[in-house]
């Protein structure tokens, strides 16, 4: 003999309660998404001024984009080394007979 409730959560879902169920879950997560935003911005502000001051007229690069500089920068170099051997290369080929 089955009691009420182990019919209950053997019977499927609805579609409208799947949907309530995924809203809910989504706005949980757009909740703590909202929190950890703030906390984060808390912290940048608590502990994010470790330059000096007067270097505020400066404008202040974000670690991601300092990070694709030094990128940019190391590409351009692999390039020059490159284009350097490349043309030790044809410099070779052309002069040893």
């Amino acid at each position: 003999m089955r009691n009420d409730w182990q019919d209950q959560d053997e019977q499927p879902k609805t579609r409208a309660d799947y949907r309530r169920e995924q809203e809910r879950a989504e706005q949980d997560f757009q909740e703590r998404d909202r929190k950890r935003v703030e906390v984060e911005k808390e912290y940048a502000r608590t502990h994010g001024r470790s330059m000096p001051d007067d270097d505020d007229d400066r404008q202040r690069i974000s670690p991601a984009e300092q990070k694709q500089q030094r990128l940019g920068r190391r590409l351009n170099w692999a390039i020059v080394w490159l284009v350097v051997l490349i043309v030790i290369v044809y410099l070779i080929l052309f002069l040893v007979d």
